[in-house]
Protein backbone atom coordinates (compact mmCIF):
# COMPACT_ATOMS: atom_id res chain seq x y z
CA UNK A 1 0.00 0.00 0.00
CA UNK A 2 3.08 2.52 0.99
CA UNK A 3 4.51 1.62 -2.06
CA UNK A 4 1.37 2.41 -4.17
CA UNK A 5 0.72 5.38 -2.45
CA UNK A 6 4.46 6.44 -3.20
CA UNK A 7 3.71 5.64 -6.80
CA UNK A 8 0.92 8.09 -6.67
CA UNK A 9 2.43 11.11 -4.76
CA UNK A 10 5.03 11.00 -7.57
CA UNK A 11 3.34 10.81 -10.33
CA UNK A 12 1.05 13.74 -8.69
CA UNK A 13 3.93 16.05 -8.41
CA UNK A 14 5.44 15.17 -12.18
CA UNK A 15 1.69 16.26 -13.34
CA UNK A 16 1.81 19.19 -11.42
CA UNK A 17 5.38 20.12 -12.74
CA UNK A 18 4.35 19.45 -16.20
CA UNK A 19 1.40 22.14 -15.75
CA UNK A 20 3.86 24.41 -14.05
CA UNK A 21 5.37 24.73 -17.70
CA UNK A 22 2.81 24.40 -19.62
CA UNK A 23 1.84 28.04 -21.18
CA UNK A 24 -1.65 29.06 -20.65
CA UNK A 25 -2.90 31.00 -23.79
CA UNK A 26 -5.32 33.58 -22.12
CA UNK A 27 -6.43 36.45 -24.22
CA UNK A 28 -4.32 39.28 -23.17
CA UNK A 29 -1.39 36.89 -23.46
CA UNK A 30 -1.77 36.21 -27.13
CA UNK A 31 1.54 37.21 -29.00
CA UNK A 32 1.15 40.19 -31.94
CA UNK A 33 1.83 39.17 -35.74
CA UNK A 34 2.29 42.36 -36.67
CA UNK A 35 -0.34 44.88 -38.93
CA UNK A 36 -1.26 43.92 -42.32
CA UNK A 37 -3.80 45.49 -44.53
CA UNK A 38 -6.85 42.86 -46.47
CA UNK A 39 -9.18 44.01 -49.26
CA UNK A 40 -12.50 42.49 -49.87
CA UNK A 41 -14.19 41.56 -53.47
CA UNK A 42 -18.01 43.20 -52.07
CA UNK A 43 -19.93 45.10 -54.46
CA UNK A 44 -23.80 46.41 -54.53
CA UNK A 45 -24.36 47.90 -50.97
CA UNK A 46 -25.47 51.52 -49.92
CA UNK A 47 -25.77 50.90 -46.04
CA UNK A 48 -23.15 50.84 -43.36
CA UNK A 49 -23.55 49.13 -40.26
CA UNK A 50 -20.32 49.06 -38.13
CA UNK A 51 -19.66 48.40 -34.43
CA UNK A 52 -17.03 47.58 -31.57
CA UNK A 53 -14.65 50.35 -31.95
CA UNK A 54 -13.82 49.97 -35.28
CA UNK A 55 -12.63 53.21 -37.26
CA UNK A 56 -14.43 53.66 -40.80
CA UNK A 57 -13.20 56.11 -43.62
CA UNK A 58 -15.88 56.40 -45.94
CA UNK A 59 -15.67 57.92 -49.48
CA UNK A 60 -17.88 58.65 -52.58
CA UNK A 61 -16.58 57.40 -55.75
CA UNK A 62 -17.78 55.23 -59.03
CA UNK A 63 -16.98 52.00 -57.85
CA UNK A 64 -16.97 49.77 -54.86
CA UNK A 65 -13.45 49.10 -52.69
CA UNK A 66 -12.98 47.62 -48.85
CA UNK A 67 -9.84 47.59 -47.20
CA UNK A 68 -9.60 47.02 -42.99
CA UNK A 69 -6.26 47.59 -41.79
CA UNK A 70 -5.21 46.30 -38.24
CA UNK A 71 -3.46 43.65 -36.34
CA UNK A 72 -3.19 40.28 -37.82
CA UNK A 73 -5.70 38.42 -34.79
CA UNK A 74 -8.14 41.03 -35.15
CA UNK A 75 -8.44 41.11 -38.65
CA UNK A 76 -8.79 37.14 -38.29
CA UNK A 77 -11.55 37.48 -35.72
CA UNK A 78 -13.23 40.32 -38.14
CA UNK A 79 -16.89 39.24 -39.55
CA UNK A 80 -17.49 41.49 -42.59
CA UNK A 81 -19.99 40.79 -44.68
CA UNK A 82 -22.38 41.64 -47.47
CA UNK A 83 -26.22 40.86 -46.98
CA UNK A 84 -29.45 42.64 -48.78
CA UNK A 85 -27.37 45.24 -49.55
CA UNK A 86 -25.67 46.35 -46.31
CA UNK A 87 -22.12 45.78 -45.41
CA UNK A 88 -21.71 44.78 -41.90
CA UNK A 89 -18.80 44.70 -40.22
CA UNK A 90 -17.68 43.92 -35.96
CA UNK A 91 -15.58 41.23 -34.25
CA UNK A 92 -16.71 37.39 -33.76
CA UNK A 93 -15.39 37.75 -30.23
CA UNK A 94 -16.47 41.31 -29.35
CA UNK A 95 -14.56 40.64 -25.62
CA UNK A 96 -10.87 40.17 -26.64
CA UNK A 97 -8.92 43.30 -26.07
CA UNK A 98 -8.04 45.17 -29.54
CA UNK A 99 -5.80 46.86 -31.31
CA UNK A 100 -6.18 49.68 -33.60
CA UNK A 101 -8.36 48.57 -36.74
CA UNK A 102 -8.98 50.98 -39.65
CA UNK A 103 -11.84 50.31 -42.59
CA UNK A 104 -11.80 51.93 -45.71
CA UNK A 105 -14.61 51.74 -47.98
CA UNK A 106 -15.54 53.66 -51.48
CA UNK A 107 -19.04 53.17 -52.46
CA UNK A 108 -20.86 55.23 -55.48
CA UNK A 109 -24.02 55.59 -53.18
CA UNK A 110 -25.38 56.03 -49.38
CA UNK A 111 -28.69 55.95 -48.01
CA UNK A 112 -27.79 54.41 -43.83
CA UNK A 113 -25.21 53.76 -41.51
CA UNK A 114 -25.66 52.52 -38.13
CA UNK A 115 -22.47 53.24 -35.78
CA UNK A 116 -22.34 51.51 -32.38
CA UNK A 117 -20.06 50.58 -29.67
CA UNK A 118 -17.75 53.95 -29.36
CA UNK A 119 -16.93 53.88 -33.78
CA UNK A 120 -15.13 56.64 -34.86
CA UNK A 121 -16.36 57.70 -38.63
CA UNK A 122 -15.70 60.39 -41.50
CA UNK A 123 -18.11 60.34 -44.99
CA UNK A 124 -16.49 62.30 -47.45
CA UNK A 125 -17.53 62.95 -51.13
CA UNK A 126 -20.93 62.12 -51.39
CA UNK A 127 -23.28 65.30 -52.94
CA UNK A 128 -26.40 65.45 -54.33
CA UNK A 129 -28.00 62.31 -52.01
CA UNK A 130 -31.33 61.80 -52.17
CA UNK A 131 -31.98 61.19 -48.77
CA UNK A 132 -28.92 59.60 -45.91
CA UNK A 133 -30.14 58.47 -42.52
CA UNK A 134 -27.08 58.59 -39.28
CA UNK A 135 -27.80 56.18 -36.35
CA UNK A 136 -25.54 56.93 -33.69
CA UNK A 137 -25.18 55.30 -30.12
CA UNK A 138 -22.28 54.01 -27.96
CA UNK A 139 -20.11 56.71 -28.01
CA UNK A 140 -19.70 56.74 -31.63
CA UNK A 141 -18.94 59.95 -33.05
CA UNK A 142 -19.37 60.64 -37.06
CA UNK A 143 -18.59 63.58 -39.22
CA UNK A 144 -20.60 63.90 -42.56
CA UNK A 145 -19.56 65.66 -45.62
CA UNK A 146 -21.99 66.54 -48.64
CA UNK A 147 -25.09 67.70 -49.99
CA UNK A 148 -28.48 66.21 -50.62
CA UNK A 149 -32.23 66.19 -50.15
CA UNK A 150 -32.71 65.14 -46.86
CA UNK A 151 -30.53 63.91 -43.73
CA UNK A 152 -32.53 62.06 -40.62
CA UNK A 153 -30.48 61.20 -37.68
CA UNK A 154 -30.77 59.08 -34.46
CA UNK A 155 -27.84 59.83 -31.77
CA UNK A 156 -28.44 58.65 -28.37
CA UNK A 157 -25.34 57.89 -25.61
CA UNK A 158 -22.66 60.18 -25.39
CA UNK A 159 -22.49 59.87 -29.18
CA UNK A 160 -21.67 62.71 -31.62
CA UNK A 161 -22.46 63.81 -34.97
CA UNK A 162 -20.44 66.93 -37.13
CA UNK A 163 -22.05 67.85 -39.83
CA UNK A 164 -20.97 69.63 -43.34
CA UNK A 165 -22.37 70.74 -46.20
CA UNK A 166 -25.38 71.36 -47.80
CA UNK A 167 -28.85 69.47 -47.25
CA UNK A 168 -32.55 70.71 -47.83
CA UNK A 169 -34.19 69.16 -44.82
CA UNK A 170 -32.42 67.71 -41.69
CA UNK A 171 -34.43 65.79 -39.43
CA UNK A 172 -33.95 63.57 -36.31
CA UNK A 173 -33.81 62.90 -32.69
CA UNK A 174 -31.05 63.30 -29.81
CA UNK A 175 -31.01 62.21 -26.40
CA UNK A 176 -28.78 61.26 -23.88
CA UNK A 177 -25.77 63.33 -23.85
CA UNK A 178 -25.23 63.52 -27.33
CA UNK A 179 -24.19 66.06 -29.30
CA UNK A 180 -24.94 67.30 -33.09
CA UNK A 181 -22.65 69.77 -34.66
CA UNK A 182 -24.64 71.62 -37.85
CA UNK A 183 -23.68 75.31 -38.13
CA UNK A 184 -21.63 74.34 -40.93
CA UNK A 185 -24.46 72.33 -42.49
CA UNK A 186 -26.55 74.71 -44.26
CA UNK A 187 -30.28 73.59 -44.03
CA UNK A 188 -33.77 75.01 -45.36
CA UNK A 189 -35.70 73.22 -42.49
CA UNK A 190 -35.16 70.95 -40.29
CA UNK A 191 -37.59 68.91 -37.22
CA UNK A 192 -35.77 68.31 -34.15
CA UNK A 193 -36.69 66.64 -31.04
CA UNK A 194 -33.29 67.07 -28.36
CA UNK A 195 -33.93 65.63 -24.99
CA UNK A 196 -31.53 64.64 -21.76
CA UNK A 197 -28.88 66.50 -21.68
CA UNK A 198 -28.65 66.75 -25.33
CA UNK A 199 -26.93 69.93 -27.16
CA UNK A 200 -27.57 70.50 -30.94
CA UNK A 201 -26.52 73.22 -33.51
CA UNK A 202 -27.86 73.68 -36.45
CA UNK A 203 -28.26 76.22 -39.22
CA UNK A 204 -31.38 76.45 -40.96
CA UNK A 205 -32.79 79.49 -43.39
CA UNK A 206 -36.34 78.87 -43.54
CA UNK A 207 -38.37 76.89 -40.89
CA UNK A 208 -36.89 75.44 -37.55
CA UNK A 209 -39.48 73.12 -35.60
CA UNK A 210 -37.63 72.22 -32.52
CA UNK A 211 -38.87 70.20 -29.25
CA UNK A 212 -36.65 70.29 -26.12
CA UNK A 213 -36.69 68.45 -23.17
CA UNK A 214 -34.84 67.21 -19.97
CA UNK A 215 -31.47 69.57 -20.18
CA UNK A 216 -31.01 70.01 -23.68
CA UNK A 217 -29.58 73.49 -25.32
CA UNK A 218 -30.63 74.04 -28.81
CA UNK A 219 -28.62 76.84 -30.83
CA UNK A 220 -29.19 78.15 -34.69
CA UNK A 221 -28.38 79.68 -37.28
CA UNK A 222 -29.77 81.64 -40.34
CA UNK A 223 -32.71 83.63 -39.15
CA UNK A 224 -35.14 80.89 -40.12
CA UNK A 225 -39.03 81.13 -38.48
CA UNK A 226 -39.14 79.39 -34.94
CA UNK A 227 -42.01 76.53 -33.92
CA UNK A 228 -40.54 75.34 -30.65
CA UNK A 229 -42.14 73.37 -27.12
CA UNK A 230 -39.03 73.40 -24.45
CA UNK A 231 -39.76 72.02 -21.12
CA UNK A 232 -37.75 71.27 -18.26
CA UNK A 233 -34.18 73.47 -17.95
CA UNK A 234 -34.20 73.17 -21.95
CA UNK A 235 -33.17 76.06 -24.02
CA UNK A 236 -33.76 77.13 -27.46
CA UNK A 237 -32.41 80.47 -28.82
CA UNK A 238 -30.33 82.45 -32.02
CA UNK A 239 -26.54 81.88 -31.60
Amino acid sequence: MKQIFLKLSVALSIASVFQSCVYINKDEDIPPRGETTRTYDFRNFDELEVSDAIRVHVVGGSSFSVEATGERNDLDDLNIFVQDGKLTARYNNSWRKRQRMDIDITMPDLAGVDFSGAVDAEINDFENLPSIEIDLSGASQCDFEGSGTTLKFDINGVSQLNAFGKIKFLDGDASGASQLNAFELETEESDLDISGASNAKVWVTRLLDVKASGASNVRYRGNPKVAKEVTGGSSVRAE
